[in-house]
This record gives structure tokens, C-alpha cells and sequence, in this order.
């Protein structure tokens, strides 16, 4: 795993080059893109755009260890833990840790396979937010509201770059 100040180091070698790659990201009216700003073996860094409405299901990261920064606007995010085993009655319950409104300059980490999170930006402007990945993010789950993993899905680019 890649260290907190490799992360805040990581991040803002992206932000010096803002300017250079802001302006590329596709722009569409619903959902949000996720460009992917850099990548080698150990780590990947995306900028996600998005517009009014976007949301993502629950979900996790895989094998990923993920930090996330704010760049514009806001994001309100609802943070989950899958529990180690089931409870008494033999189910998996998702346990909802927190939620919170991530302002510019603020951000969150998803640590194991175990945190989960959904994330949406109920603003009526675009938000931005920064996001590295390590390892690389490649695939991921999609869980109910009862923590039932109902979907494995591939990490996808709306834009690849190279800054």
C-alpha cells in the first residue's frame, strides 16, 4: 500500500498540471466520467467529473487500496463496513459507518475489500474529484442495501491521458 504522504504527493503532482488536463475531461449532462490521468504498476490516478444527480450503487474496491481529494463543488458520501461473518440469524448486514459532505480540499481512503461506500453529488453544479488507486483499480462489487454482493463489474475510462 502506498503511504499517506506518497498519496498527498501523488495528488499534487496531478494539480500542478490542473490546468492541462481540466479543460480534456469528457463533459456529458447526467452521471459522471472518470478520466484516467496516470498510471504504472504500482498505482493509477482519475479525475472524476460529476454533474448534477450523478450517484454510484454501493460498492467496493476491490483489490484497491483508494484515496480520494475534492477538487470543486462538493460530494456527499455514505460510508458502509461488511461485517467479517454473518449475523445470528445467518445474513450478511451492511453496517453504515457514516455519511458525510465532502467539501474542496477534502476526501476519504477505503482501506480493504471490507469498506464500502457510495458516493453522489446532490448539488445543482459539477463536482471534481481526484482519486488514486493502488494497485491499479481493475475490478470491483456492486452491493445491495442489505450487503448482498449483487454485481462484479469492470473498471472502466471515459478518457485515458497521461499527465
Amino acid at each position: 500500500m502506498i503511504a499517506e504522504l506518497d498519496i498527498k504527493r501523488i495528488i499534487a503532482d496531478r494539480l500542478v498540471s490542473r490546468s492541462d488536463w481540466e479543460r480534456m475531461l469528457p463533459r456529458k449532462k447526467i452521471g459522471y466520467t472518470r478520466s484516467r490521468l496516470y498510471a504504472c504498476d504500482a498505482f493509477e490516478v482519475l479525475a472524476l467529473m460529476w454533474f448534477p444527480g450523478a450517484a454510484t450503487p454501493i460498492h467496493d474496491h476491490g483489490d484497491s487500496y483508494c484515496a480520494t481529494q475534492v477538487l470543486a463543488g462538493e460530494l456527499h458520501v455514505a460510508r458502509y463496513l461488511l461485517p467479517e461473518a454473518a449475523n445470528d440469524e445467518g445474513n450478511i448486514v451492511l453496517q453504515l459507518v457514516g455519511r458525510s459532505v465532502q467539501h474542496v480540499g477534502e476526501g476519504d481512503a477505503l482501506e480493504s475489500v471490507r469498506d464500502l461506500h457510495s458516493v453522489a453529488n446532490q448539488s445543482t453544479s459539477e463536482a471534481l474529484s481526484i482519486h488514486v488507486y493502488a494497485p491499479r483499480y481493475t475490478e470491483f462489487g456492486i452491493y445491495d442495501a442489505s450487503g448482498v454482493r449483487v454485481a462484479t463489474a469492470t473498471a472502466r475510462y471515459d478518457a485515458v491521458f497521461d499527465f
